[in-house]
């Protein structure tokens, strides 16, 4: 893992070495940044956090993605859209089940957040009190 200091290294950290396999999706085996082309947008997107499995005797796949927000307002539901539209973008061959979607928040999430991740078990919110005190 690179040195840490800023927010998207610790995101990465976490899932590499904190985060459950439910929360995953999977077990890590590589925790990276990439760059996603888009058609739609005529431009790539920056992707904060990709977890990709290794197994043997199969091919490597996408566990989960997550985009980490050192804001001072709380993560909204628009993040979690990009996010969903990322996910969309993802190469086929690398995708089994549904990856999850992780958004890692310094100053929390929104209500309206908070409420539309409870209905769903592919997304996962990490604020900061999980982030330190694991998993």
């Amino acid at each position: 893992m690179p040195p840490l200091g800023r927010t998207e290294d610790l995101a990465r950290q976490w899932c590499f070495e904190h985060a459950s396999r439910d929360t995953l999706g999977g077990v890590a085996s590589t925790v990276r940044p990439t760059e996603l082309p888009c058609r739609e947008h005529r431009r790539g997107h920056e992707l904060d956090v990709v977890v990709t499995e290794t197994t043997s005797f199969a091919a490597d796949r996408i566990t989960a993605i997550g985009e980490a927000k050192s804001t001072e307002a709380p993560v909204d539901v628009p993040e979690l859209e990009r996010l969903e539209h990322l996910r969309g973008l993802l190469p086929a061959g690398k995708v089994g089940a549904l990856p999850k979607l992780i958004l890692f928040a310094r100053s929390g999430f929104s209500a309206a957040l908070v409420r539309l991740a409870g209905r769903r078990p592919d997304v996962e919110l990490v604020h900061l009190g999980r982030l330190y005190g694991g998993d």
